[in-house]
């Protein structure tokens, strides 16, 4: 059920970004909140929920904006199984560290996608623009906040047993690090 819920505000944050966001002026910028489902997807769910939403989505970004078929599945699973095998034993689930870990791996998934369609175009030309990438990456790092409260708080509602606040910046994890 958890994954049926992750897939539908998966598919309206697709929605969202592809026809409201889309239509913004460049200068305000246009935050990829699907990446940020995935990013959330990595660092609180489990292995097999994590990687099929991931797997998911990406065949519904190819669906709706796919240069090469395959790119953007390859590309989210790739940068999905990065971050759960880098993140399995780091404590990763405050908001406010998730930051970091959401530029590199926005970093990390966009130069995959410009590699992968240099190599399979050739004759294109790709242009990697590291002004409208520090743009976007400071509009992913405001909007992360908000966005996996959000996540957090739905994958609460939907677990049994447990309550929180919407406006909580997250749950403090248990001191998993004893001796």
């Amino acid at each position: 059920m958890l994954i049926g819920i992750f897939l539908t505000i998966g598919t309206l944050c697709l929605l969202l970004q592809t026809t409201l966001l889309h239509n913004l002026p460049a200068w305000i910028g246009q935050p990829d909140l699907l990446f940020l489902l995935i990013v959330f997807a990595a660092t609180h769910l489990d292995l097999f929920r994590g990687a099929v939403l991931a797997l998911l989505l990406g065949l519904l970004m190819d669906i709706f904006s796919g240069i090469f078929l395959g790119l953007y599945p390859l590309t989210y699973l790739l940068v999905f199984f990065v971050l759960k095998t880098s993140t399995r034993h780091l404590a990763f689930t405050d908001t406010l560290h998730q930051i970091p870990l959401i530029i590199i791996s926005y970093l990390f998934g966009n130069a995959a996608i410009y590699v992968i369609s240099s190599i399979l175009a050739p004759a294109a030309v790709l242009s990697w623009g590291w002004g409208n990438m520090l743009q976007q990456l400071i509009i992913m790092s405001v909007v992360c906040i908000p966005s996996f409260s959000l996540f957090r708080w739905l994958q609460l509602r939907m677990t049994p047993g447990s309550g929180s606040s919407f406006l909580s910046l997250g749950s403090r994890p248990a001191n998993r690090f004893r001796g």
